[in-house]
């Protein structure tokens, strides 16, 4: 019993130790209020708002206090109602001027009261309103006694209060307030976090040892001055203690997942791919004819692909528009149409970047994009209208489809940190053989990152191209999904401001 007491003197030693002389003040006012705001603090404490505030938080994180935030509509003091704060208002300065001088002339009352003709305006306007005094015959007369004019009106009253919150005022003070926010720049109403504080049992405790025990003169902070003599051996630093719960800072951060998709690019651009660029509104030419999907495709009804009212896109050069009819006639036996090809449409998929890429892509070749991409799906956990995806190629004449599915392979390690990955034969009216890439998710399960094949030679021939070609087109936001360890694919859009801070 005896060592526990001697283990928690010690321990209330530490602590007070640990103390800086702004927690001290603050901590020895508020256990004699016992319970008190902020604003209450910085006067018994005699510190500023700033001070008042830190010794708080870092109280709090000691559980010397038990702290509680608030956000309050709180009266401060404007730019012009921090000078008569000290000054006294402008009424105050012209009836002191008309007491001095009895009786005055208007003119003179305006020129030798030290007023500005604006403060002027407003000083006798307020006096004329409390009836303390008249304007007769071009002179300002005193109308109440002396001993009253001396007194402090409400407003005068309320100014010095500054600052507090609005729900406490009374009656009286809130008409000081209404009568002092019509004039111009004397009063500004904020919503500020108000703090208020309670101290606790184990603060008592801290503050008897302290009297008890008085630790000094405790030095806060370590400067050079002190470094270079021997003073620093002579005197008592304060206790830090870095196992203490701190505020946590969250400084500003670029938003998770567009950095997610920027080191997506850079890892593909130091992998030796070049970027593709193309339009968001795009011809039903380059996003389906020329990925050889015929005219009567499902994914061409309104239902899969939102279409761009009273637009029409333009088509490519006449050979490549006439090699691309015949290559649909020939396999799909039927009449392909020009008008259709030339419908403007959202770009439903990546893989027309690609499409438009190949009649300019170098062989050997590699390219990627993310583009943003459109369809009007049912919006759920895996699942936007609004998406976007990583689309790549590599043209090259002695590749193969087991190149194919190493690249995807290593992709969904590098960018997801996925351990298990599996390939799923799958059929796209543009590539032949055809790979669906699914990523296990620890809570989804397995998860479909997107598609792939090698171009078939009625989408490459066409384009001009002579060599295979590898193609893919993966959800990039399923990607990011991995990444930040998120289960909900809208989360990566959201405005939640603590996942947000969190992240990166």
């Amino acid at each position: 019993m005896a060592s526990d007491a001697q283990d928690t003197k010690k321990d209330l030693k530490k602590m007070a130790e640990s103390l800086s002389e702004g927690e001290v003040l603050v901590l020895k006012s508020l256990v004699e209020k016992k319970k008190a705001s902020s604003a209450e603090l910085e006067k018994a404490a005699k510190l500023s708002q700033v001070e008042v505030v830190r010794a708080l938080q870092w109280l709090d994180n000691k559980r010397l206090i038990k702290l509680k935030r608030e956000e309050k509509e709180v009266a401060i003091l404007g730019e012009y109602g921090q000078k008569y704060q000290k000054e006294g208002l402008p009424e105050r300065k012209l009836l002191a001027f008309i007491l001095k001088n009895k009786a005055v002339n208007f003119s003179d009352a305006q020129k030798r009261s030290g007023l500005s003709g604006e403060e002027f305006s407003a000083a006798l306007g307020a006096l004329k309103k409390k009836i303390l005094v008249s304007i007769e015959a071009g002179k300002i007369l005193l109308k109440a006694k002396p001993e009253e004019a001396l007194k402090k009106t409400l407003e005068e009253k309320f100014l010095e209060s500054l600052p507090v919150e609005t729900s406490k005022l009374s009656p009286e003070e809130k008409y000081a307030l209404q009568e002092l926010a019509k004039r111009k720049g004397i009063i500004e109403l904020k919503r500020n976090a108000v703090f208020s504080a309670e101290a606790t049992e184990q603060a008592k405790k801290v503050l008897a040892m302290m009297k008890e025990s008085p630790r000094g003169k405790m030095i806060e902070n370590v400067t050079p001055d002190l470094l270079r003599g021997e003073e620093w051996k002579k005197v008592k630093f304060k206790r830090y203690d870095v196992s203490v719960r701190v505020p946590e800072i969250y400084g500003g951060k670029r938003q998770a997942y567009y950095v997610f998709l920027e080191q997506v690019a850079r890892e593909l651009v130091r992998l030796g791919f070049k970027e593709m660029q193309g339009p968001t509104i795009e011809s039903e030419f380059w996003n389906f004819d020329a990925l050889f999907q015929p005219q009567f495709h499902v994914a061409r009804d309104w239902t899969a692909t939102y279409f761009a009212k009273g637009l029409e896109a333009e088509l490519p050069a006449k050979e490549i528009v006439e090699q691309v009819k015949r290559q649909h006639e020939k396999s799909w036996q039927y009449s392909w149409q020009q008008e259709k090809a030339k419908h403007a449409i959202l770009r439903p998929q990546g893989t027309c970047m690609s499409a438009r890429m190949l009649p300019h892509a170098e062989v050997p070749g590699k390219y990627f994009a993310i583009a943003r991409c459109y369809r009007p799906d049912v919006v759920d956990t895996k699942h936007l209208a609004e998406f976007n995806q990583v689309e790549g190629i590599i043209l090259d004449e002695n590749i193969t489809f087991q190149h194919l599915l190493a690249t995807l392979k290593k992709f969904a390690e590098v960018f997801t940190g996925a351990k298990e990955v599996r390939f799923i034969p799958d059929y796209y009216p543009f590539t032949e053989p055809s790979v669906q890439l699914n990523v296990k998710h620890p809570k989804l399960g397995w998860i479909e990152i997107g598609g792939a094949g090698i171009f078939r030679e009625e989408v490459t021939k066409p384009l001009g191209v002579n060599v295979p070609v590898i193609a893919w087109g993966l959800g990039v936001d399923r990607l990011a999904m991995f990444k930040l360890g998120v289960s909900d694919i809208r989360q990566l859009f959201s405005q939640d401001l603590e996942w947000l801070r969190k992240q990166g």
